[in-house]
């Protein structure tokens, strides 16, 4: 017999080059989602041990399964001598966190350190001069964002490219615009939501990475993705022709189907050429096993299904 994820957890890795993806995303569980790289962490779950290295959080919603950890994260940081993390949050969702937040600081007796971010969509929060992180709408109520990581290049402008480069040290130091800015949209982070205009977000389409939830997949279950604000699999299917990323990652299935089930039937109704870039995050190494084990009875009653 296998056991609970609650007392078996593993995390899945998943390497694409120039960065890796690591997390667990299980519906009505737990949403953790980590570029170490980048030193970013979508959402926090439970705060697993691999997301206290990830500098900034970005939050998507205020649903327990992937905000619960916030506090123990930033406390753990704390005692272990690492900086203050930065917090991204839905706007309207600040004060409440930053009161949860300023009432752990009572309960533990000790002033841990934090920078909350309130966001909304179209804020850009600036990592670095070459990198933004950038908050767009979804469709799960209540103040639900979306995030992009996005590289930010200068590039010289076609016209001057001939030229050899004292005349462009020249030109610069005229004060001529010789470079032009140039976004690139590395990883886009969803968290939960239906489906509809976030779909044909620039980011969201452009991104190298995408990385979309798909809670229910039967046909039984199109009304419970309506209900939860969801996307289900006929939605997945009907925005796959308009994105144009690399690599889409599926998180956040139901425990009411199995990984293998749910990537069946996709692959029924996309076809394998399209599968070639889909991938289910809870399929690869270190995922619980449990992920391909189907629920017998009803999953964890929570809000985020």
């Amino acid at each position: 017999m296998l056991e609970s994820s609650f007392l078996v957890q593993r995390f899945a890795k998943l390497n694409l080059g120039s960065f890796h993806i690591i997390g667990y995303s299980v519906a009505g569980e737990e949403t953790v989602v980590q570029v170490p790289e980048l030193g970013v962490c979508f959402d926090i779950g439970r705060a697993p041990h691999f997301a206290l290295t990830s500098n900034i959080i970005c939050i998507s919603h205020g649903h327990m399964d992937h905000l619960a950890g916030l506090a123990y994260y930033l406390s753990q940081r704390h005692f272990q001598g690492m900086k203050p993390g930065t917090v991204l949050v839905p706007e309207e969702l600040a004060r409440p966190v930053d009161q949860m937040l300023r009432c752990w600081r009572d309960v533990e007796r000790q002033a841990t350190p934090y920078t909350l971010v309130p966001m909304s969509a179209g804020s850009v929060h600036q990592v670095r001069k070459d990198f933004i992180i950038r908050a767009f709408e979804t469709h799960h109520g209540g103040g639900s964002l979306g995030y992009a990581l996005v590289s930010v290049r200068e590039k010289l402008k076609a016209e001057y490219l001939p030229l050899p480069g004292p005349e462009i040290a020249a030109l610069r130091r005229k004060g001529v615009e010789i470079q032009y800015r140039l976004e690139v949209p590395l990883v886009a982070y969803l968290g939960d939501t239906a489906s509809g205009a976030v779909f044909r977000q620039p980011d969201v389409v452009q991104a190298e990475v995408l990385l979309t939830e798909c809670t229910f997949f039967d046909a039984s279950h199109k009304s419970r993705a309506k209900v939860g604000k969801h996307l289900h699999l006929d939605g997945l299917v009907e925005v796959l022709p308009g994105l144009k990323n690399q690599r889409i990652i599926i998180l956040h299935v139901s425990r009411r189907i199995s990984i293998r089930r749910a990537r069946n039937m996709l692959r029924k109704r996309v076809g394998d050429e399209q599968m070639q870039r889909i991938h289910f995050l809870m399929d690869f190494e270190g995922a619980s096993d449990a992920g391909d084990v189907e629920q017998e009875g009803p999953p964890p009653a929570d809000q985020a299904e």
